[in-house]
């Protein structure tokens, strides 16, 4: 199990530093020197690589806390002196409660005559350095700043210099993302892995680029004790086996309910993904009057309107092995009707996307959600229609809510943000690719269409949700290598999946 790919919750990461510590005979001044050595190499690696900007020999402002976070700082000061780097430590707190480690190396700093001034009432002044590194707070952190330490923060956001967080920016919440003040980091040096609040909330804006330290807890803490979080990438993504053996059959025969006048775009789209992602037989079914329309646009895609005598049209589901149903479908009375049907009855495996989402959330039926089979794939917006809550309550601490979702029904749930989370009653897996040309309508319907197809290609929802978001955002990444993401539409997603 590699740390890389996993995510902690604050309560996780403390349960790994205190059982490598009490159980492992690994001391917290070993861990300390680890994450601190391990952090200054980064550094030294990453400020070298800037050398036209910052000079051979940039100095550097370490704003330290009195917490195990600003040990983690002291360390840094260490070595980064030791390496010739000129630093200047700023002290936050108070030196009376610092742990015997952390004190051990504010200590060894005043040895090495590196420079240390306790802030009290004064903004310091940052004119002279070329690079800040805040060891404030750490993922201990919880609620607002307050008092002077928030006039510390803002000073040095507003010094606009290359800024190092060690573990998270201070001011963050490790758990929610949450925090009202924080600092603006360019990197975030993060301990053993990453944390929920890395993705979340401002936490996903205030962080940088986050590189995950090795600090000595053994992999086998991780095994023993396998973390919920999941962090999408390359090595950990799962996408459909394929073989030349194999026939059209054995990808999926995959049925699409969506479009309506007006809004055929938001089928074709979701039809041609499903077909590029690796579908084997698609149908979509559409409302009777759009025959011509979507003859011309799908080629590769059978399409069949849908029956209105309801107990017709649904024999010919029958031979479907995955559903989909949302994309540009309405809310008319025949379209609440297929769904409820569907909700109550339909025991294979089944997106709810778009307006599906809105019929459930309108009717009150989220307790037909209740079923394993389900992928659920609201936005934020739907998402807080769907839990009756609030947008802003949603965004306050995405995962107790979501976790109230999934321990009342249990369907999967893909909830789509810049930072997209796949959970059900077992899984927490976060996905952070991607970029702004995903932001315009029509995406959402891209990925629903490769959700699906990796469904009928035999994918677990647990994989197939994951996978379907990653390839989405890994694709407009890879558009915007010879398109400004400004430019990407939906059609150039389709067209780019999976291309080598």
């Amino acid at each position: 199990m590699n740390p890389k790919n996993l995510v902690l919750s604050r309560r996780e990461m403390v349960f790994a530093d205190k059982y490598t510590m009490n159980n492992l005979g690994i001391p917290s001044a070993e861990l300390m020197e680890n994450a601190g050595l391990g952090c200054s190499k980064k550094i030294r690696q990453l400020v070298k690589a800037q050398k036209f900007l910052l000079g051979d020999k940039p100095n550097f402002a370490l704003f330290c806390g009195s917490g195990n976070n600003g040990g983690d700082g002291f360390v840094i000061a260490r070595y980064l002196t030791q390496w010739g780097f000129n630093c200047k430590i700023f002290l936050l707190g108070d030196e009376g409660k610092m742990s015997s480690e952390t004190h051990a190396n504010f200590e060894a700093c005043r040895k090495l005559n590196i420079k240390i001034e306790k802030i009290e009432n004064t903004r310091p002044n940052l004119e002279n350095f070329q690079v800040i590194i805040d060891a404030i707070f750490g993922i201990g952190f919880k609620g607002e700043i307050r008092g002077f330490a928030r006039e510390i923060i803002l000073s040095i956001n507003e010094a606009e210099k290359i800024c190092f967080s060690i573990d998270i920016p201070s001011g963050i919440d490790a758990d929610s993302g949450a925090g009202e003040v924080s600092v603006n980091a360019n990197y975030t040096l993060t301990m053993a892995a990453r944390k929920y609040g890395h993705f979340l909330g401002k936490g996903q804006h205030a962080c940088g680029e986050i590189f995950v330290i090795d600090i000595g807890i053994p992999q086998e803490v991780f095994r023993k004790f396998p973390p919920r979080g999941l962090y999408l990438s390359d090595e950990s993504v799962v996408y459909p086996k394929r073989s030349r053996f194999s026939h059209k059959g054995d990808f999926g025969r995959i049925g699409i309910i969506a479009g309506s006048a007006g809004f055929t775009g938001a089928a074709v789209l979701a039809s041609q993904a499903a077909g590029r992602a690796g579908g084997g037989l698609i149908t979509l079914f559409h409302p009777v009057g759009l025959e011509q329309i979507f003859e011309i646009k799908l080629t590769e895609v059978m399409t069949q309107s849908i029956d209105p005598e309801l107990s017709n049209f649904v024999k010919c589901l029958q031979k479907m092995d995955v559903l989909l149903i949302g994309p540009g479908i309405g809310k008319a009375a025949t379209t609440r009707k297929l769904l409820h049907f569907l909700l109550m009855f339909w025991r294979k495996p089944l997106v709810l996307d778009a307006d599906a989402l809105s019929i459930i959330a309108e009717n009150h039926w989220q307790r037909y959600l209740n079923n394993p089979q389900i992928v659920c794939t609201p936005h934020i917006g739907e998402f807080a229609r769907l839990t009756g809550y609030e947008i802003n309550e949603v965004l306050s601490d995405p995962i107790a809510k979501i976790d109230e979702f999934i321990g009342k029904y249990s369907c999967g749930l893909l909830l789509k943000s810049a930072t997209t989370i796949y959970a059900d009653q077992e899984n927490l897996i976060f996905d952070d690719s991607g970029n702004d040309g995903l932001a315009t309508g029509g995406s959402g319907d891209v990925l629903a269409g490769i959700l699906v197809s990796f469904l009928g290609q035999k994918l677990k929802k647990e994989q197939a949700a994951p996978a379907a978001s990653y390839l989405l955002g890994k694709t407009a990444e890879r558009l915007a290598n010879y398109r400004k993401p400004a430019s990407i539409i939906p059609s150039d997603i389709v067209g780019e999946i999976f291309k080598y």
